[in-house]
């Protein structure tokens, strides 16, 4: 049998639905497990791959600091905080006022004397140079008291109503090791002070009166008490953390395409990714982004992202874009030097992306986002929720080979009628009029909704190029956004991400001023009970998709999409080629290939046919089969 293939490549069509928030997933997952048929009616291989997909992650990252003059705080067993105070450091220098001996016995006592005698003795005395304590170990320690850490706390059955304690200012590590540490707000009870200290600090200004002298001036007598302050307030520099803004990676998933080559040309990879946006409210259903590049490296996450934040910060302030508040600083401490420490396995490596670099080394080699828009806010002013939920459907129709897909995706219009899209979009190969034309042959286009800040976010002005360098013009002045035009990889002349416009046999479009031609020639006025079918062939007539650089010229065709008008036909209308080649040249009753072609009537209010000859009435059928 001598079979013959039509010219127009097999392709498989999918159909399905998803959630908003799974649906680059699904998309792609319906692409890379496409059935792709053969003439012979068994299947080719699939060539797209699914090579990199990551859900969102949410990660926190720390910062250490410092800040002096912090007041030291003590946590008893009651759950409660205390002052740290620091016992005087002078003290042992205290010195008679007249004869400068020194008023700290050899025993290192402090007396107390009562002024209203003289300087009688009290009986009370405090021990202010060294004392000594048996640890838990039983072993005899010996503290020296001056500049010694101290905390008062209130206790109904001591005579003076409080229990003087010795601390020592220490910091637990996560593992709970406790090292001594004069940084970190944290103080340790080591044992009880001597007795005497308890009356000496419940006395106002833990100030003690030790001597009263009197002068004879001009004549009359001075009287002078010394009332060394024991100890004060210990305030210190402490080291602390606070978190940076909360980091975030957004869904993407990445496609990779091996196109179809003639013989003898080495057979290139090109990369799609799909991102899904997010934002400080967390995310935007209306939409997904589309980027196509080269030379791609990814790595997933590894770890559990809450790791980094669950318990160490308050959970309502750890979003996209906001700065968590941290309520365990020991536990930041612990994630701070692990982020630090290169030895250190990591609680969580976030996901890595990267693409070919340009010729600079820096520049990566990946086109601008091009948003694809399948619904947008409602406008109904009575409505609490104007934005779509990420359960919201999304349904898509597919047309696949190794070469392209051509999608159509349409948002769930029972939310509200008026605010959802039915959008296409191309991604990969198209046929070429230069055979040698592969290298940078691949691009995508795809349909934007409204320019509207309040229904899509998004305003015409945040989609201009000479607005917009940063984002749209980083390949030169024509630089394709992939939204009103085709963004392909390289030109001719080797320039990237350039855009390319529709061309398409038309009758005349709707103009509303062609110069000094009469008005009512300005545009064919199309009868919408009997134009499409021609009356003299019978059939309704379309045209390819070619695309045209406007320094370039013609430079292909895009594979299994025809350009049709929008009038008598009926959103999924299904139109049928003869393509007049025969299934076998030596069989005239196997008949002919036919092609059949999907309708959609395209509702996205921007997309490359906007820059065409029929802005406005022209839309789209894709190639469903071959048969």
């Amino acid at each position: 049998m001598a079979q013959t293939v039509p010219l127009t490549k097999f392709s498989a069509f999918v159909s399905g639905g998803s959630k908003a928030e799974d649906i680059i997933f699904n998309l792609t997952d319906a692409i890379a497990s496409a059935k792709i048929p053969a003439a012979d009616g068994s299947f080719v291989e699939n060539k797209w791959e699914k090579v990199y997909e990551s859900r969102a992650d949410l990660w926190v990252t720390y910062q250490e600091l410092k800040r002096s003059g912090v007041q030291g705080k003590y946590k008893h067993t009651d759950g409660k905080l205390y002052d740290v105070l620091k016992i005087a450091s002078s003290l042992p220098e205290l010195t008679k006022m007249e004869d400068e001996s020194s008023l700290i016995d050899e025993e290192g006592y402090l007396r107390e004397v009562d002024s209203a005698f003289g300087n009688r003795e009290t009986g009370k005395k405090i021990q202010v140079r060294s004392f000594d304590y048996v640890d838990s170990e039983g072993s005899t320690q010996s503290v020296t008291v001056p500049g010694s850490l101290i905390a008062i706390i209130p206790d109904r059955d001591t005579r003076w109503g409080v229990k003087v304690y010795l601390l020592k200012q220490v910091y637990t590590k996560k593992n709970g090791v406790k090292v001594d540490n004069t940084d970190w707000n944290e103080f340790e009870l080591i044992t009880e002070m001597p007795r005497d200290w308890d009356y000496a600090l419940s006395l106002s200004g833990y100030k003690l009166r030790v001597e009263r002298n009197r002068t004879y001036t001009n004549g009359n007598y001075n009287y002078y008490d010394q009332q060394p302050v024991l100890a004060s307030k210990y305030s210190f520099t402490e080291r602390y953390y606070v978190a940076d803004p909360t980091n975030y990676t957004t869904p993407k998933v990445v496609l990779k395409a091996t196109p179809d080559v003639p013989e003898g040309i080495s057979a290139r990879n090109f990369f799609i990714m799909f991102t899904q946006p997010q934002n400080f409210r967390g995310g935007d259903y209306n939409y997904f982004d589309c980027q196509h590049g080269v030379g791609f490296i990814g790595r997933l996450s590894k770890g559990d992202p809450s790791l980094t934040y669950k318990g160490i910060c308050n959970p309502s302030t750890v979003s996209p874009g906001s700065t968590p508040v941290v309520l365990d600083q020991t536990a930041a401490e612990a994630v701070y030097e692990q982020w630090n420490d290169p030895e250190a396995t990591k609680l969580y490596t976030p996901s890595m992306i990267s693409w070919e670099k340009d010729y600079d080394g820096v520049t990566e080699l990946i086109s601008p986002a091009s948003h694809f828009f399948y619904g947008r806010n409602s406008t109904v002013k009575w409505l609490p929720n104007k934005k779509r939920r990420p359960d919201y459907l999304v349904n898509y129709h597919i047309s696949i080979n190794n070469d392209r897909a051509a999608v159509v995706i349409e948002g769930d219009p029972s939310p509200n009628i008026h605010g959802y899209y039915r959008s296409f979009g191309y991604f990969g190969k198209i046929v070429p009029f230069n055979d040698h034309d592969h290298i940078g042959n691949f691009g995508l286009t795809v349909g934007m909704g409204d320019l509207n800040q309040d229904l899509t976010g998004y305003t015409k002005n945040e989609i201009r190029t000479d607005l917009n360098p940063e984002k749209y013009a980083q390949y030169g002045e024509y630089t394709s956004n992939g939204m009103d035009s085709v963004s392909l990889l390289r030109t001719r002349g080797n320039v990237l991400y350039q855009a390319h416009y529709p061309a398409f046999i038309t009758q005349l479009p709707n103009y509303p001023d062609v110069g000094r031609v009469p008005s009512e020639l300005s545009r064919l006025v199309l009868d919408k009970d009997g134009f499409q079918k021609s009356l003299w062939t019978g059939k309704y007539h379309a045209s390819p998709v070619y695309l045209v650089h406007q320094a370039e010229g013609y430079r292909g065709y895009m594979d299994g999409v025809v350009a049709i008008y929008d009038q008598n036909l009926v959103n999924l209308d299904e139109l049928i080629v003869d393509t007049e080649i025969p299934k076998d040249s030596t069989n005239p009753a196997a008949g002919n290939w036919t092609e059949v072609y999907k309708f959609f009537s395209i509702k996205s209010p921007m997309n490359f046919f906007k820059q065409s000859p029929a802005p406005d009435q022209v839309t789209i059928a894709i190639l469903k089969e071959i048969k």
